[in-house]
């Protein structure tokens, strides 16, 4: 049973709201934005990276760090990722290699993940150097584009660079999976 301290730490709080505002990201992106002009989504989702770098430093500055938290950080994390990068689709079609690879890279972390704890006892830590990296340089591109109005050739470069870094983390998070599965 969740104590009332875990469920309403800051950080937590901060994790909701995270969450809370991917839907209101996506109506005001499909629904009170028109044309091409998308500034409300862009400072939605920048506040939402905000958020996110305020959950982890504070629970780690004022250890507030809960089991709730290890859980539903990256829960928030991949939900606002995965719904950022199917709006954009629309937008820039290149972002379905995005979709496709952090399906893939979620999705191993999971099962395969899942699967070698159970056999080892073990698992990987919970965000490595090269994930932090891709994770924040796919929100920064992704707010750009959001934000401004980018040259096509600019756009493509941002977005190719993001899903060269991304498909790096996959291999990194690949080969801790298969070092550990090796141990085990």
């Amino acid at each position: 049973m969740l104590s009332k301290k875990e469920l309403f730490s800051i950080p937590n709080i901060l994790c909701y709201f995270r969450i809370l505002l991917v839907p209101v990201f996506v109506y005001v992106y499909f629904v009170v934005e028109v044309g091409g002009n998308h500034l409300i989504s862009a400072i939605i989702l920048f506040v939402s990276s905000i958020s996110d770098f305020l959950d982890g430093f504070i629970a780690r500055k004022f250890n507030m760090i809960t089991e709730l938290g290890k859980f539903i950080d990256p829960v928030a994390d991949k939900l606002t990722q995965i719904v950022v990068a199917v709006v954009l689709m629309y937008t820039y079609p290149a972002y379905v290699w995005l979709v496709t690879i952090i399906v893939l890279k979620d999705g191993m972390l999971l099962f395969a993940g899942w699967y070698i704890f159970k056999k080892t006892g073990r698992h990987l830590a919970q965000a490595e150097l090269p994930g932090k990296i891709a994770t924040a340089v796919f929100f920064i591109v992704s707010t750009s584009l959001i934000a401004f109005v980018v040259p096509a050739y600019i756009a493509s470069f941002m977005i190719y660079t993001t899903i060269v870094l991304m498909a790096i983390a996959m291999g990194y998070y690949g080969q801790g999976l298969y070092r550990l599965y090796g141990k085990g």
